[in-house]
């Protein structure tokens, strides 16, 4: 009896040693964690490391570079061009990670998040639309049936995807208009604005259906860029909207304090957005900074942006807006806040900095924008942009800074491009600078 114990004792420590060493070697069979990303694989192709039950596990792929790392411009002073590295698909895939949904539903909570379901339909619909404009702008002056017909139906296919999704989001915001008590109606003019949404996609299909592409494939693809336009245009219009009506409700509420940190990020230029920058202002004011400090805030809009993206398609424009970010970033101090305002829309916000330091800082921006080529290929594109400038009031409350820049900012536009103002109680006192010494530089895009 002695022996048989013996004998199992032994054949048990075998066991646990070799499973221990198959383990240690990558052959062991894999934790809740690998079993999860392995099932993940299987919805998110390409984005995630399947794990076999008998496969070596392969070491971790080295980090990609931050953003910031990316888009390093001090290269400049060494390099006659830039380089630039594409960070369009991960915000992409980005919003298809399973974890995803946790950061834009919240459980359905609060009404709000009604809207922002609204929003990441239009976001993965802008994506794909992207994907399409880009094929077609590369085989214009070549393009073919094949090609085309390609286009055709996925652009179809983005719509028909759309739609779908949007008609889920869309009644769920409807069956909680009611919970927004005095803002109702605001609950009504984004759901007016989603209809108009509807009306363009459904629009573009119908479009779609009647296009012959076989008799002239040329002029079908400069259709079907055109159809691509107008979405984007109704998205970003939409888009703003509804960002917009949450930052409204939110603070209707009183509920600043509780919105989810990820949500204050632009996806895109990786700056704050409109929601992180509200949010973080208002943070500011509860501390009661702008009392004890002074703040300076500007509002400053691209010159003609629209044009580029007409040209050169959303992709070529997206990163153009990448770059502007950061030079609006490198602008700034350490103690700044930089944020992607809206569209083509960007805000600087100066902490313990009084008007003459902000119109140095949005004044060195604009002409360094002025003198900045960005080039994709044998394209040059040049930009210029008007900027508003003031100064935050003791008694001002923390979201009628940035009301206050609208009209300035609107006088300036229409005063010609490339020109700054100073926003003081109302009035738009134009802004006459000195050279400050911004480089002339070439940026790929």
């Amino acid at each position: 009896m002695g022996l048989f114990w013996l004998l199992f004792v032994l054949g048990a420590f075998n066991v646990c040693l070799g499973y221990a060493l198959a383990v240690y070697l990558g052959y062991g069979l894999p934790s809740l964690r690998d079993a999860w990303i392995a099932l993940g694989a299987e919805s998110f192709p390409g984005g995630m490391s399947g794990v076999g039950l008998a496969t070596p596990r392969e070491p971790p792929a080295q980090a990609p570079a931050s953003l910031d790392g990316l888009l390093d411009t001090d290269a400049a002073e060494h390099l006659e061009v830039e380089p630039y590295d594409e960070p369009y698909d991960d915000d992409v895939a980005e919003l298809l990670r399973p974890e995803s949904p946790e950061v834009w539903d919240l459980n359905e909570k609060f009404v709000e998040t009604s809207i922002l379901r609204l929003n990441v339909a239009m976001m993965k619909s802008g994506a794909r639309a992207t994907e399409i404009d880009t094929r077609l702008r590369e085989v214009l002056g070549r393009a073919d049936a094949g090609t085309i017909q390609r286009s055709l139906d996925e652009l179809k296919t983005d719509c028909e995807l759309y739609l779908a999704e949007h008609s889920d989001a869309a009644a769920r915001l409807h069956n909680r208009i009611n919970e927004l008590g005095e803002l109702r109606k605001l609950g009504e003019q984004v759901e007016t604005a989603n209809m108009e949404q509807v009306s363009q996609i459904e629009t573009t299909l119908s479009n779609l259906s009647h296009m012959d592409f076989r008799s002239d494939p040329e002029t079908a693809a400069m259709r079907l860029l055109t159809e691509i336009g107008h979405l984007r245009l109704a998205r970003h219009k939409l888009r703003d909207s509804q960002e917009e009506a949450f930052l409204v409700i939110a603070r209707y509420e009183n509920r600043l304090d509780k919105i989810e940190q990820r949500l204050f990020t632009d996806p895109l230029t990786k700056l704050r957005n409109r929601i992180g920058l509200e949010t973080t202002l208002w943070e500011w004011w509860q501390a009661g900074r702008h009392r004890t400090k002074q703040i300076c805030a500007a509002l400053v809009d691209l010159d003609g942006f629209g044009k580029i993206n007409e040209q050169y398609g959303s992709r070529i424009g997206d990163r153009v807006l990448c770059r502007v970010g950061q030079l609006l970033l490198e602008a700034a101090g350490p103690a700044d806040l930089a944020a992607r305002y809206a569209g083509q829309r960007f805000a600087l916000v100066l902490l313990d900095s009084g008007p003459r330091a902000a119109i140095k800082s949005v004044e060195l921006f604009r002409q360094t924008l002025e003198r900045t080529t960005f080039r994709h290929d044998e394209i040059e594109i040049r930009l210029t942009v008007c900027g508003a400038v003031t100064e935050a009031r003791p008694d001002d409350a923390y979201n009628a800074v940035f009301a206050r820049l609208e009209e300035p900012l609107k006088q300036a536009k229409q005063a010609g491009p490339n020109r700054s103002v100073l926003a003081d109680r109302g009035a738009a006192e134009p802004i006459e600078s000195p050279n400050l010494g911004a480089k002339y530089v070439e940026i790929a895009v």
